[in-house]
């Protein structure tokens, strides 16, 4: 009996355990805002980075008046400003857009390839195949070259950010390791998120960085994790609330991120 009882607890202990590390491998997104408000000049940021740290150690977005690129890798995060160069973030400074997550990989791969751009989106579809849920990208590799963009910080009345990017600031970066850290959204998020792919890249040095727009590049260490959850934060402020959230055209939004 005591034999019984002993091992029907410790069946009731591996369950439990079981079950636990199942949970802790689910990540979820968290969204501060959405691209539609960003894309109509909804740049004033009111969550602090200290709240967003405290969502996810790892995504992207920007800055309080659009203010440059953020990248948050390993719960270090980092302003990518107009001059290309990487600067450590403060506590207290804002953003009126953000993606996080806690990134927990659940899938690496390894390609010592030469790739582009849309030779490594290709492989990311091969990947990971379901369009449907949401996939965070943790990518280093050698880039034999890259392209990257920051803008710089608007003065109100803010334009829209079709805009806003006519003036970006672009940069092409030579013989750089590095890592992109990125997601892909279903085409069901439209308005709320980029559907695709969308990447912002830090070198190695957190010397420089910015949005991604093109590379060139080998021996790419690839590692993705599939997340199901979503969790979205509208702000509730009178500039968010004025703004017209419905008439964003993609072809304005596929200007802006490629």
């Amino acid at each position: 009996m005591y034999l019984k009882t002993k091992f029907i607890t410790l069946f009731i202990l591996i369950a439990l355990y079981s079950c636990k590390t199942q949970s802790d491998k689910n990540t979820k997104v968290y969204q501060y805002a959405t691209i539609n408000a960003l894309m109509e000049g909804g740049y004033d940021g009111e969550l602090k980075m200290e709240e967003l740290q405290e969502k996810g150690s790892f995504g992207i977005g920007t800055f309080n008046e659009l203010d440059g690129e953020m990248i948050g890798l390993d719960n270090d995060f980092y302003q990518i400003k107009s001059d290309g160069k990487a600067y450590p973030v403060t506590k207290e400074q804002l953003t009126p857009f953000a993606v996080v997550t806690n990134f927990k990989s659940d899938k690496n791969y390894v390609s010592p390839k030469n790739l582009q751009l849309k030779n490594l989106y290709s492989l990311l579809d091969s990947l990971t195949p379901n369009n449907n849920i949401y996939f965070a990208y943790q990518i280093k590799a050698q880039f034999k070259t890259i392209k990257t963009r920051s803008v710089s910080k608007q003065i109100k009345p803010y334009p829209l950010m079709i805009d806003a990017v006519k003036k970006q600031s672009v940069f092409e970066l030579q013989n750089t390791k590095g890592t992109l850290v990125g997601f892909r959204f279903p085409e069901y998020m439209k308005g709320l998120n980029v559907p695709g792919y969308h990447f912002h890249f830090i070198a190695d040095d957190k010397i420089s960085g910015g949005h991604v727009l093109d590379l060139s590049g080998t021996n790419f260490e690839i590692s993705i994790d599939s997340i199901s959850d979503f969790e979205l934060k509208i702000p509730n402020n009178p500039e968010f609330n004025k703004l017209n959230l419905t008439k964003t055209k993609a072809e304005d939004l596929e200007k802006v991120e490629k």
